[in-house]
């Protein structure tokens, strides 16, 4: 990100934590995991935030744990 700032070109990481999708195998439904539409906003925000500015590392976690 550092050295291809120079050459007008951002570089944005997004760490999502658990995300409802049947990766893998496994089943879908466990409403406490992010949804993928909430990684999708994440993109579109970075491709609509300023070009001044790069948002370098965006972490997405549930905000609920999972239930025992």
């Amino acid at each position: 990100m550092l050295d291809l700032r120079y050459y007008g070109i951002r570089v944005s990481s997004i760490l999502p934590g658990s995300v409802d999708t049947p990766f893998a195998g496994n089943s879908t439904g466990a409403s406490w995991k992010i949804q993928p539409q909430d990684v999708a906003q994440a993109v579109l925000y970075l491709l609509q935030s300023d070009p001044r500015v790069i948002p370098s590392q965006v972490d997405l976690r549930p905000s609920q744990p999972p239930k025992k």
